[in-house]
């Protein structure tokens, strides 16, 4: 019987190498103090790119990158267990640390659907490359959830694949249900415009290993699950909030706990108003920027800053040229304008490896 160990780090322990963990990690060693960086894979997804990469208009090399491009200090382990101040991994190590930031912690939503399991979902760099495997050699591909993913995955496969038949459905009346009725509207143009078969106002009743039911109507064709993610806090002992994500404070400090901190789509993130904020890669990265700031203030003893964070807007690109964006009534997805999202999609991109790793972080800069 292996005995458990028990390590002490000197610095801020990060758990989750996404956006969130990345940013804060890189608050931390910004400031000369040692990020240790918790992740089962060892690699930084580019959540943003996973559509492109599994619907082939973006190589995959635009999935991931090591983590150790982000952090000298790079653990590889899946979290099993949690107190404050200290987390215990599968294999039975301990990492306790005067300071933690919590980032991981958010699955894809699975309804109570039979047969869901057949469904391929699109949350990480192995699910894109999964997907892009399958979609290569794929008559016709059936993508559940008009959301952003579902979006950005139809238009990417149906201006790839001009072969491959693709039909997105949503039990919503619009795509993007979050966004504005013309921003939907203009993603059903631009889908339209490439074949895709769009079907909304329905729910999914079941899902075959080559189709999916919907209404008492078989699309035959891959499956793809496309329709959100939720946090599974309260599996760790986190305290949550209705949505299932940790409750925090305006420090962004796991509320009634004094050395952990909780950033990205496992927290729930309030906006001045006191909105949740929706799960995102913005929203994860202005809390991740905050959280690793508290952390490395709580180590000094210095007051902690209070998180300001907002919702800027949504950049989304379906491939071939064409994307939308939305920042409050200013919307870039008619005729025309809709050229423009893809460019700032990349300059997004672009800005996220800046400011995690420095100009070293334009050899990632995507395709």
């Amino acid at each position: 019987m292996t005995t458990p160990t028990a390590i002490a780090v000197d610095g801020v322990l990060v758990v989750g190498g996404g956006y969130a963990g990345v940013h804060a990690a890189r608050s931390v060693i910004r400031a000369g103090r040692r990020a240790f960086i918790i992740d089962p894979t060892g690699r930084h997804d580019f959540v943003t790119r996973l559509a492109a990469v599994a619907g082939g208009t973006a190589p995959e090399s635009d999935a991931s990158a090591s983590l150790s491009d982000f952090s000298d200090d790079v653990i590889v382990g899946s979290m099993a267990s949690i107190v404050d101040g200290a987390v215990t991994l599968n294999d039975g190590r301990t990492f306790t640390a005067d300071a933690v930031v919590v980032t991981a912690g958010a699955v894809p939503l699975a309804p109570s659907i039979e047969g869901l399991d057949f469904a391929l979902p699109l949350r990480t760099a192995a699910d894109a490359s999964r997907l892009r495997a399958k979609i290569d050699i794929a008559s016709s591909v059936v993508i559940v959830g008009g959301g952003a993913t579902g979006v950005q995955l139809a238009g990417a496969v149906a201006a790839k694949h001009r072969s491959v038949a693709v039909t997105l459905m949503d039990g919503a009346q619009t795509l993007l249900a979050g966004l504005g009725a013309a921003t939907g509207g203009d993603a059903a143009r631009i889908l339209g415009d490439r074949g895709v078969d769009v079907r909304l106002g329905s729910d999914v009743d079941e899902i075959g290993e080559g189709s999916v039911n919907v209404a008492g109507d078989m699309f035959e064709g891959l499956p793809v699950w496309a329709a959100g993610y939720t946090a599974r806090a309260d599996d760790f002992g986190f305290p949550v909030e209705r949505s299932g994500r940790i409750d925090v404070d305006q420090f962004l400090r796991v509320r009634g706990w004094s050395r952990t901190f909780a950033a990205g789509d496992v927290a729930a993130h309030r906006d001045a108003q006191g909105r949740e904020l929706p799960m995102s890669a913005q929203i994860a990265v202005q809390a991740g920027e905050v959280a690793g700031r508290n952390a490395l203030r709580l180590l000094r003893g210095d007051t902690l800053d209070r998180a300001r964070l907002s919702h800027r807007g949504w950049v989304l690109d379906l491939g071939g040229f064409r994307g939308l964006a939305e920042f409050g009534p200013v919307t870039l997805s008619a005729p025309f304008l809709d050229l423009v999202p893809p460019v700032l999609h990349w300059a997004i991109d672009v800005k996220h490896l800046i400011e995690t790793r420095g100009l070293g972080g334009l050899s990632d800069a995507p395709s």
